[in-house]
């Protein structure tokens, strides 16, 4: 053989081989990343994108025990399609909208790569309002390793498969016209095995996307079903109205917007909008966004999925919702689950995203990711600062009554039958005293508590030997301290830095679940906490520092100040390690 070709009965023949060898081609295509969601959502892209569907139906057949999907159909009431292009819409790279970007859809694979990531099988029907035929077409990849299928046909049927025959239908009166597509032979969604996901899992997944990533066209009236129940639409920026919301808490518990920009791209426009989320869900620090003040859980708001997240819509449709490395100020923060954010896009910005085919994974571009960046720095740590404020407004309202510091007063209250009595404030009548713990209670609990929670509070300061109360002023002092005959009453500025970053976060951590809490977490706090003692006192050292004789007037202070810490800590320790 030379380097032209070879002989062959007296004649040169040239090495011929198929552009595509099918059925190889088509098993690879297995593996081109969707996961079911991705791969359903393709399929509810078509309904509404091409089938102009106001209805659009999933059901999964599963085995006897409900623990294998053997099948799964998808139904609309959509246009359906056109008898001369069915046969052409299981082809790779077909498309009626090829290259389009105006719609959902774009590449032409979707529906062929989703199914085949899924199943070997998928079969559609469907009618046209113009006609009463049921035309039907289908793709098989067994049939096609095997030679039996060598060409896509569409047929007319007599009905659409009986197991699925019912979702083509509304109060008992057939779809004038629509689609079912049914996958058949699933072998992709298997159980077990030491990291299997169950289906169970799955379909619970599948909901919580579908409520999600549709959630602006349910909104505006997409009936959309799975199993046969309705979906709700999830707003994680609680924006739109969610009925599970309207339900539990009524019509007027939406988020606030913190900022709105809108960024122009070659005549397009993106959309940014942060949100934070409404008080009710985050009325107490610790509760993760799982409960109301009240206790209620409301864990199907699936609010703590929202940290550090970002939510982008393209056309409408959300096609990412994941965390996107070193866009938000500091990193990701576990405040950050109230707060929402959303970039919507249309399709003709596709390529400053990067989406891809499976439309998963967005990256905007360098350029456009530093102006996104640049632009949430801001309204991101406005709403975790309102975060942190509206909690220490509830912490110092509540812990007057709150037995948070119980255990601290406690070892005090038995340390101090041991130590000197205290000479501060003495000589104070009772009558005074009295108005000056009546003034205590004014400033911790303000205007709106009732006469038994300022009694219980007057109460508790009477007993203690140095209580605490929780207060919040504008001034730079960590602390106020109100000496009566012997007694201090210690007043903490919940407003200042050493409460807000540090002591604050600390009592949250230490009111957590500890199967809740990640040992990276923790460590992160220990040494902020360390950090924040040593400059507390090192803030103590300058306050000293700046007096022009601090051994006379702070030496014999500071050497009681240890002796009284050790004497407290000791006692403390002894309930703690019991």
């Amino acid at each position: 053989m030379n380097r032209e070709g070879f002989e062959q009965g007296g004649a040169t023949m040239n090495p011929t081989a198929e552009i595509v060898q099918v059925d190889k081609a088509l098993e690879s295509y297995r593996d081109a990343g969707y996961d079911l969601t991705a791969a359903a959502g393709e399929l509810v892209d078509n309904a509404i994108d091409w089938g102009k569907a106001s209805i659009v139906r999933i059901r999964p057949r599963w085995d006897e025990k409900r623990k294998r999907i053997e099948k799964m159909g998808f139904a609309d009431d959509g246009v359906g399609i056109p008898v001369d292009i069915l046969s052409h819409v299981l082809s790779l790279g077909f498309s009626s909208g090829y290259g389009s970007r105006g719609g959902l859809g774009r590449f032409g694979v979707g529906l062929k790569l989703a199914t085949l990531a899924i199943a070997p099988r998928v079969d559609i029907y469907t009618k046209r309002a113009d006609s009463a035929a049921i035309w039907h077409t289908y793709l098989d990849l067994d049939e096609i390793k095997e030679g039996a299928q060598t060409l896509i046909e569409a047929r007319e049927c007599d009905q659409y498969p009986e197991e699925f025959a019912d979702l083509m239908e509304d109060e008992d009166e057939p779809f004038e016209s629509g689609t079912l597509i049914v996958w058949s032979k699933i072998d992709r969604l298997e159980e077990g095995g030491r990291y299997g996901q169950a289906n169970r899992e799955r379909m619970q997944e599948l909901l919580r996307f579908l409520s999600r990533a549709y959630r602006r066209f349910i909104d505006n009236g997409l009936r959309l079903e799975l199993d046969g129940r309705p979906i709700t639409l999830h707003d994680p920026l609680f924006l739109l109205p969610n009925p599970r919301v309207i339900d539990r808490f009524g019509p007027t518990v939406t988020a606030s917007i913190i900022d709105q920009a809108t960024i122009e791209i070659e005549g397009s426009r993106v959309e940014v909008t942060v949100t934070l989320l409404p008080e009710v869900f985050r009325h107490h620090r610790g509760k993760g966004g799982r409960a109301d003040r009240s206790g209620g859980e409301f864990s199907d708001l699936y609010i703590p999925d929202n940290e550090g997240k970002i939510s982008f819509l393209r056309q409408g449709r959300e096609i990412n919702y994941d965390l996107v490395a070193k866009m938000l100020p500091g990193g990701k923060k576990e405040i950050d689950r109230f707060i929402g954010i959303e970039v919507s896009f249309p399709a003709a910005l596709d390529e400053y995203f990067q989406v891809r085919n499976v439309k998963r994974g967005v990256v905007p571009v360098s350029k456009l990711r530093e102006e996104l960046k640049k632009f949430l720095d801001k309204p991101v740590r406005a709403a975790r600062k309102e975060i942190r404020r509206h909690w220490n407004a509830v912490d110092a309202q509540e812990s007057a009554t709150n037995p948070e510091h119980d255990l601290a007063e406690e070892a005090v209250d038995r340390a101090e039958e041991s130590t000197p009595r205290g000479r501060a404030g003495e000589g104070i009548g009772s009558e005074e005293a009295d108005h000056l713990l009546d003034h205590l209670v004014d400033e911790t609990l303000g205007d709106d508590a009732g006469e038994a929670e300022r009694a219980e509070t007057k109460a508790r300061l009477q007993k203690r030997s140095i209580p605490i109360l929780d207060g919040g002023w504008p001034g730079k002092e960590l602390m106020e301290i109100t000496h009566l005959n012997g007694k201090a009453v210690i007043r903490l500025n919940t407003q200042h830095p050493f409460v807000t970053a540090i002591y604050s976060e600390l009592k949250a951590l230490a009111a957590r679940d500890a199967t809740e809490v990640e040992g990276s977490e923790a460590i992160e706090l220990a040494r902020r906490t360390k950090l924040a003692i040593d400059l507390l006192l090192m803030g103590y050292a300058k306050a000293e520092n700046v007096s022009p004789s601090p051994e006379e007037k702070y030496g014999e202070l500071r050497s009681d100040w240890g002796r009284f810490t050790s004497t407290y800590l000791r006692e403390a320790l002894k309930e703690i390690d019991k």
